[in-house]
């Protein structure tokens, strides 16, 4: 497997914002409903999702499931 120059920048973006303590997709889905019934209308993330919101900026497919989340939940309301 070869990386292009793209994949490579990519890479060092990830590394870039890489913190010590990082969860991963299924954590986030096990924390992401009390995150979003703590998140106020303002959009400030609750205190102690730190980790959360950082999975959220690196991982594409959990961001896109939960815009769709919130989506939803500010149409229900």
């Amino acid at each position: 497997m070869s990386f292009s120059r793209d994949d490579f920048r990519k890479l060092l973006q990830l590394l870039d914002v890489t913190t010590a303590r990082e969860i991963d997709c299924t954590e986030l889905l096990y924390r992401v409903a009390g995150y979003l019934e703590r998140l106020g209308p303002d959009g400030i993330p609750p205190p102690g999702y730190e980790d959360v919101v950082q999975h959220l900026r690196i991982c594409p497919e959990c961001l896109e499931e939960f815009e769709a989340m919130l989506r939803a939940l500010r149409e229900e309301g």
